[in-house]
């Protein structure tokens, strides 16, 4: 009996306190929101860009509009997350319902501006970046998702994207349970080609400043983009980085902080009593950053740049590396890493609300904890954010000084006290472990080496080779060619820099050159793991078959490229239509790891061909249970299953759906399964499709094959911006088939996006016969002198564009040509009024040009939209204020000339840019023309000006 009852009160703690069965639900609506829109996207190829193949968008509205957004609602009794899939699928807004306040930043208007890397970006939510520093190309635009009802009771909203520049491969489940007070966010990130990829990883959460926010987190030191260290909460200054309310100093503030080891980081606004926190496992992600604008106008402008009425916010991000590097991070500990071949990572992250406990001293996936010590007491209180019935221990030593048993229920703080007369450190547990807070400093803090030693020399044979590897792992390809070639100048057998150098010729696509490389370095150490892998691939490129799985089948001996090199042996197995061999080595792939996708990808396409429809059909939907918007392995369904055909392409609502079936086809042609290939490129109209298409049936079909050819040649190369490196071959072909101008402009740009700017330019100059402005504007980047221009003039023949316009005036600018600047800026200045580009141009040649009132004067013609970090009208507005009081006081006007000095100081937020903090602002300059003013100097306030 007693057990039957325990049994029905368990039922009845399940259902939840109040009686009724908790559930979470998941709905897909429309919301309107005020939408200040952005547009114009950039038709000019540039592939120095480190944004390329995507392209920039140059329109932001000023003026809003309502509009309609596609919304996904998850929510439970406890939070409500809030989706928008076509703006990033970030989330949006996460909302305690227990207190109706929003944990996570929720911007009431779709304010859309000129910040990440292509430029739209709004504030606001939860941020999922991947593949290079900086706001993730597909942050303002839509991506895949798709939603779930989950067995156990929970919803989730999948998202994904490829990340063209890397070409990684990512998604992310946001996931709320029904009966808990937390939402999980679930990454799979795949590398899926068969090299080293750069590897950059942030989450990019936004919360409100105001409140009195306090950072929770654990950590003494902080490190900037830089690498460069200092300590933390206090820095060397004296300024408190722990409170917002006393960051009211420097420029904008961006610090990762380290030297704590502990799975939370978060903040607590103590006005409201009231915080969030973040949590995961420090192996999962390392790290944590804090980013505010300035509290000066300088960042503040940004409250009313990006939101209307919700004031303004900070970021809290989680990252997988300690810090988000720039390029000077390599020359600190803090180096830039790199996603192994054919990787896969995976890890999750907890993200919930906590009140009425203040700033919280640590915190786990069952909520948080706040100690406070009182005259001869101690008071602890926890947010919990589950159910259930724990244990709470505390410990002096390995004295149990306070035992207590407390009931969890979501949301609902517990609160204990007891008598300690004790000084020593306490150590609290709740549970098996699942919260542990140790009061001794110690035992969470690392010790980690903050700085580089002095003498380090970089000249060395390895110095040279590190900074060549780090320059490979951000795509700065020219850099890291001089820095490996300076490392093999000094040693030129020194195996990591040849395996470097060989990797550098893959990843441009340069085969032959890196077999050179691989043959020098296997002559030293036949066993090499990394050189052995890239002989295999560079093998296998070359046609070498026989060769390419010698090199494979010594890789495996590596651990590091086991799986990456049993998978390509696979490949190579599939292809040769060795079955045996085939699976054998996806086993043995997915043996060394499991969560290889290209090799999990593999074995559903070999399971389908070899006729194991049901072992396929398993494997699919295994797959697809944890990434269900997989490009390649929806197609395999598509293929198993005839009901799931029509809905193939409609579950492509990215931004560039083309771009995931160009993937997805390049794929199925490594494995020569050429019927696949066919049916999707058929799927889209996209050129690029269309050569590959040719490429195919060029053995079977040649009359259909050129009839492709034809096709793609006869599209728009309108943001068109083509860069893997294995459709040179294809459009090799399609030149000798239909020769096009379009041809030759679309393999200049996968030259060029491979450094190889010569043979790019000779492509460009075969295409003399185009219509295409933006061509010629692209080629005229490539070229010198007089060149410049007269390819500029041609793109302005076809299209007087303000894009055209705006290189001439800067060909003109760069040239000191500023009568031609001043003219031709003025025609565009006409067309197009309301480009500011065009009048930050013109105003800066007029005055150069020394015509000063009349810069001020189209200074105060139009408005600047600030983009981050950008002062150019303040500097043009600056200058020309000093130099008419130059000019002032050479005609004696000694007056004026200080009042136009005084002039200089002033920061109008219609030029893009508001004031820092006045102490930061160096007036020197101005004060000594005031002081020749005074004297009656002219000479000597020229010579200041000049030295400026």
């Amino acid at each position: 009996m007693k057990k039957v009852l325990f049994t029905l009160l368990l039922i009845c703690f399940c259902l939840t306190s109040n009686g009724k069965e908790e559930k979470a639900t998941i709905i897909e609506s429309v919301t309107t929101m005020k939408t200040y829109g952005f547009s114009d996207p950039d038709p000019i190829a540039n592939p120095d860009n480190k944004y390329y193949p995507y392209w920039r968008f140059s329109q932001y509205d000023n003026i809003s509009k309502d509009k309609q957004w596609k919304t996904v609602t998850l929510e439970n009794d406890y939070i409500k997350v809030t989706m928008f899939p076509e703006i990033g699928g970030k989330i949006w807004g996460a909302l305690d319902k227990t207190r109706n306040k929003e944990f996570v930043y929720y911007n009431h208007v779709v304010k859309f501006r000129d910040i990440a890397m292509r430029g739209a970006w709004v504030s606001g939510g939860i941020e999922f970046n991947f593949g290079i520093i900086g706001h993730i190309p597909s942050t303002a635009t839509p991506v895949n998702y798709k939603t779930q009802e989950n067995s156990d009771g929970s919803v989730s909203c999948f998202i994904s994207s490829y990340e063209l520049i890397t070409r990684t491969y990512w998604n992310v489940e946001v996931r709320l349970p029904s009966d808990k007070a937390y939402f999980t966010t679930s990454v799979t990130w795949s590398n899926t080609t068969p090299l080293e990829q750069p590897y950059y990883q942030w989450m990019n959460g936004a919360f409100k400043a105001d409140g009195d926010l306090q950072i929770c987190a654990p950590g003494n030191n902080y490190i900037g983009h830089a690498g460069d260290s200092h300590n933390y909460p206090i820095d060397e200054q004296g300024n408190n980085l722990r409170k917002y309310k006393d960051m009211t100093f420097g420029h904008d503030i961006s610090i990762h902080i380290l030297g704590g080891f502990g799975n939370y980081y978060g903040a607590y606004w103590n006005d409201d009593d009231f915080g969030f926190v973040h949590c995961c496992r420090q192996d999962e992600k390392l790290g944590r950053k804090f980013f505010s604008w300035s509290q000066a106008r300088e960042g503040e402008i940004w409250k009313d740049l990006l939101t209307d009425n919700d004031g303004q916010y900070v970021e809290i991000q989680s990252g997988r590396m300690f810090n988000q590097p720039i390029a000077e991070s390599m020359l600190t500990p803090y180096k830039h890493h790199s996603f192994t071949p054919m990787g896969t990572d995976k890890w999750t992250e907890y993200w919930y609300p906590v009140e009425n406990i203040g700033a919280y001293n640590d915190a786990s996936k069952i909520g948080a904890i706040t100690v406070e010590h009182e005259n001869d007491s101690i008071r602890i209180l926890i947010s919990p954010v589950i159910s259930a019935e724990k244990e709470l221990r505390v410990f002096d030593g390995k004295e149990k000084v306070f035992q207590s048993g407390i009931s969890l229920r979501p949301l609902s703080v517990i609160t204990r006290s007891f008598a300690y007369k004790g000084n020593g450190k306490l150590k609290f547990i709740i549970g098996d472990n699942e919260l542990v807070y140790d009061e001794e400093q110690k035992t969470r803090m690392t010790e980690r080496p903050l700085e580089i030693p002095d003498d380090f020399n970089w000249n060395t044979t390895y110095g040279h080779y590190i900074l060549g590897e780090q320059y490979l792992n951000i795509r700065y390809f020219e850099e890291a060619d001089k820095q490996l070639d300076s490392s093999l100048t000094a040693d030129k057998y020194f195996v990591p820099a040849l395996d470097k150098k060989a990797l550098l010729c893959l990843q441009k696509g340069y085969a032959e050159s890196a077999a050179g490389y691989l043959k020098r370095a296997l002559s030293i150490n036949t066993y090499d793991g990394e050189a052995n892998y890239l002989w295999g691939i560079a093998n296998l490129q070359l046609k070498n078959l026989t060769i390419a799985k010698d090199g494979f089948s010594v890789a495996t001996f590596t651990q590091q490229y086991r799986s990456a090199a049993y998978t390509m042996l696979a490949t190579i197995a599939f292809r040769e239509n060795c079955m045996d061999d085939c699976i054998c080595f996806i086993n043995k792939a997915l043996e060394a790891e499991p969560t290889n996708i290209q090799a999990l990808q593999i074995k559903c396409a070999y399971l389908r061909k070899n006729g194991q429809k049901q072992q396929s059909i398993k494997l699919v939907e295994e797959i697809l249970k944890e990434t269900p918007l997989n490009p390649i392995v929806r197609y395999e369904k598509s293929l198993l299953d005839e009901s799931s055909k029509d809905s193939y392409l409609k579950e492509f609502r990215c931004e560039m759906p083309e771009q995931d079936l160009i993937e997805t086809a390049l794929w199925y042609m490594n494995l020569e399964l050429n019927s696949e290939v066919l049916s999707i490129c058929d799927m889209t109209e996209f050129p690029i499709a269309k050569y590959i298409k040719g490429y195919i049936l060029k053995e079977s079909d040649m009359d259909s094959a050129k009839k492709a050819v034809e096709e793609a040649n006869s599209s728009s190369p309108y943001l068109v911006f083509p860069f893997r490196v294995e459709t040179m071959d294809i459009l090799d072909w399609a030149e000798s088939v239909s020769p096009s101008w379009k041809i030759n402009y679309y393999k200049a740009l996968i030259e060029w996006n491979r450094n190889d700017t010569i043979k790019a330019l000779d492509n460009l100059n075969k295409c003399d016969d185009s219509d295409f402005a933006p061509l010629f504007i692209s080629r005229a980047s490539l070229k010198n002198g007089d060149e410049i221009l007269k390819d500029l003039q041609k793109a302005e023949k076809l299209d007087e564009s303000w894009r055209v316009g705006d290189r001439i005036i800067q060909y003109y600018s760069d040239n000191s040509m500023w009568k031609d600047a001043t003219e031709t800026a003025e025609k565009y200045f006409k067309l197009y009024h309301d480009k500011y580009e065009i009048g930050l141009k013109y105003a800066n040649a007029l005055c150069e040009s020394g015509e000063y009132e009349m810069c001020l004067k189209v200074l105060n013609q139009f408005k600047v939209m600030p983009n981050e970090g950008a002062r150019t009208g303040h500097v043009i507005y600056r200058k020309a204020n000093l130099k008419q009081a130059c000019k002032l006081l050479k005609e004696k006007k000694y007056s004026g000339a200080i009042k136009a000095v005084e002039n200089s100081k002033i920061w109008n937020e219609d030029l893009g840019v508001g004031k820092p903090y006045e102490y930061l602002i160096d007036y020197s300059t101005e004060n000594e023309i005031i002081d020749a003013a005074k004297a009656k100097n002219w000479q000597k306030a020229d010579s200041i000006i000049i030295s400026d």
